[in-house]
């Protein structure tokens, strides 16, 4: 083997394996994930970051699902129409936000904005996604029901 071919061989394995390990830009940290849906006039189904289906039932189910850092693709269904639904603000998830952290909840807005929050513990709902509740609730929407801004 020649000099150049070890070299490259050596040079190869330490970067595939920090590739592996989420070091650098594209990393990817498989974590515990679920959903919180704040509208009441439907409930979402195929929540999906970045193509992969996580967790919902408002905190209550959980599954494992690869979070990549960088900007995100969040989508999500309508159980009412089929509809699917796309973010409208962009999400950006940093290293720093994933660090160390076992769950990432992502929260689902009435005005189809979404927030992802991360802890060591089971999430919780927001206080903007309770706030929403509240103005539905004040508002006499009902679970299923029609609500109009």
């Amino acid at each position: 083997m020649t000099f150049k071919k070890l070299f490259a061989l050596l040079t190869a394995i330490p970067l595939g394996l920090a590739g592996c390990a989420g070091i650098g830009p594209n990393a990817t940290y498989y974590m515990g994930t679920t959903s919180f849906h704040y509208p009441l006039s439907y409930s979402s189904y195929m929540v999906k970051l970045n193509g992969a289906e996580i967790g919902g039932g408002f905190g209550k189910s959980t599954n494992v699902a690869p979070i990549k850092v960088g900007f995100q693709n969040v989508t999500w269904k309508d159980t009412n129409t089929g509809e699917l639904h796309t973010a409208k603000n962009q999400l950006v998830v940093s290293k720093e936000q994933l660090k160390g952290k076992k769950y990432l909840a992502l929260h689902i807005y009435p005005d189809d904005t979404v927030e992802i929050t991360t802890s060591n513990d089971l999430p919780d709902p927001t206080e903007k996604g309770l706030a929403w509740l509240e103005k539905q609730e004040r508002a006499g929407v009902k679970k299923g029901g029609k609500y109009i801004n």
